[in-house]
């Protein structure tokens, strides 16, 4: 599955996608001063009052200079259990972790077999790779998940876990009400996403601000 658009809320869209432009590197989206752009993902700030929530993108770099690059731009690392950098082996990656402006958890994931060395965001900022979606319920969002656009979870769950649902291009994260965003202590809360990605069908669940593939 790959991520074509991306939009979340924010407090100041303009202030935000200043940050993600001229701080972080993402690329300018000529004519707007609300979007910028991510390897094959355009992310879209719209206006609102929200909890932060948690995106995550794929870097072809090595992770160390990744975690080099933060420091060198005043970008504060959240501290992990093993670092400034943690390694996940059942997707085979590494990853660090920050918060934007608004609060937002930042996930920088470097795969295994992809890097190309230093970091640097012009060539090696790639794709959204992972978007938080909280939920009251998970067993029967998920479940509605997958059956509307024809993907699955990752890994066996239950009612209270989060779980991963897609592959390891890009996938939704989904995340009880109240359980904090790695690896920070913050409660994971309700927030409106909308995506735009290559899975089959829409998805747009009753009650809740989360919208796939519907225009």
């Amino acid at each position: 599955m790959h991520v074509h658009r991306l939009a979340f809320a924010a407090k100041d869209p303009i202030s935000l996608c200043d940050f993600y432009a001229e701080t972080l590197g993402f690329a300018p989206v000529p004519g707007s001063q609300r979007s910028v752009a991510a390897g094959e993902t355009t992310v879209w700030f719209e206006l609102g009052d929200t909890d932060p929530g948690h995106f995550a993108f794929t870097v072809d770099a090595d992770i160390d200079s990744v975690v080099a690059w933060l420091d060198d731009h005043d970008i504060d690392i959240l501290e992990t259990g093993e670092g400034p950098s943690i390694r996940f082996n059942f997707l085979e990656c590494d990853s660090v972790y920050f918060e934007d402006p608004e609060g937002n958890v930042i996930e920088y994931i470097c795969y295994d077999g992809q890097s190309s060395g230093a970091f640097d965001p012009v060539t090696d900022l790639g794709e959204a790779t992972e978007i938080g979606m909280t939920v009251p319920e998970v067993v029967p969002f998920v479940e509605a998940l997958t059956d509307a656009l024809d993907i699955e979870a990752m890994e066996e769950f239950d009612e209270g876990d989060l779980v991963f649902v897609g592959d390891r291009n890009a996938r939704f994260v989904v995340a009880p009400v109240g359980r904090p965003w790695y690896p920070t202590d913050r409660e994971a809360r309700v927030g409106p996403v909308s995506v735009q990605c290559d899975a089959t069908g829409t998805f747009e669940p009753e009650g809740l601000p989360y919208r796939v593939n519907v225009e």
